[in-house]
């Protein structure tokens, strides 16, 4: 994979690192002065979907159709209309990410925030279809680490559905195969998949 981005329309789609990253304050200013949005969330109160799910609608003021599952977070981010946004890029930076690790809904999480990254990124409707009446939106996803290595994530992040992952300087980086998933890098491979219904746990 090559070097995260904040600003560009391509993968990797979701990066673990520290907050110390240099990486992070460089790309998080680069951002905010296109005029982009920085956002938190608090990964201390992520203990399960259901507090995922309140977070994001709190934190991104999503509509009160939100559903509060899966389908509905990947269609929110997707598609989102919260105060302040006015077709701006976006990265969304979940801060002490480091319990997460335990929990058995990370790989599905990954996945889901891939997958709107990729919607919003190469304006894709909810069918996959190019919609020309979107503007592409560079949105992607950080998990900030206080205290536990990026690497220490791999084999659980890659656990969600069409995911890869690698390692590079130190973060742990994720996307979408390029198989299903047009546009990912052409080396990427799953490391590892979840069948489709796991991705209702």
């Amino acid at each position: 994979m090559t070097r995260p981005t904040l600003t560009e329309h391509r993968s990797p789609w979701v990066v673990f690192t520290s907050p110390a990253d240099p990486w992070l304050a460089s790309e998080t200013a680069a951002l905010v002065e296109r005029n982009g949005l920085v956002l938190r969330l608090d990964g201390r109160e992520m203990r399960d979907p259901a507090s995922v799910f309140r977070a994001f609608a709190r934190e991104l003021s999503f509509l009160g159709c939100f559903g509060h599952n899966w389908d509905a977070l990947v269609d929110c981010l997707h598609d989102w209309h919260g105060p302040g946004h006015g077709n701006q890029d976006l990265a969304i930076l979940i801060e002490h990410a480091d319990d997460l690790l335990e929990s058995d809904f990370l790989g599905l999480f990954v996945s889901v925030l891939a997958q709107a990254a990729w919607n919003s990124n190469l304006r894709l409707d909810g069918d996959g279809e190019l919609d020309e009446w979107r503007q592409r939106i560079a949105q992607h996803f950080v998990f900030l680490l206080d205290h536990t290595a990026p690497a220490a994530f791999t084999e659980k992040a890659a656990r969600g559905m069409d995911v890869a992952v690698a390692l590079a300087d130190g973060r742990l980086l994720a996307t979408l195969t390029d198989i299903d998933w047009p546009g990912g890098p052409a080396s990427a491979r799953p490391t590892s998949t979840v069948s489709p219904s796991a991705a209702t746990t």
